[in-house]
């Protein structure tokens, strides 16, 4: 899914969700869950227009963790 685009360094960022049974967000410890009680987090990837694709090391809750993290 994406989730925004880089005009000037022509990338977009997107997010798949990962269903998980003990794994936490790498920075705030947040889990999701479904209502049905399943536990999901995002894993994050940038691709760029020359496509080439680089996924993001760890799963996170959210977007801002995310950057939060790796920023």
């Amino acid at each position: 899914m994406l989730i925004s685009r880089d005009p000037f360094a022509r990338t977009e960022l997107h997010r798949r969700r990962e269903y998980v049974e003990c794994a936490t967000c790498a920075w705030c410890g947040h889990v999701h869950r479904t209502p049905k009680s399943r536990g999901y987090l995002n894993r994050y990837r940038i691709e760029t227009d020359a496509g080439r694709s680089h996924e993001i090391p760890r799963l996170f809750c959210s977007k801002a963790c995310m950057e939060t993290y790796h920023g």
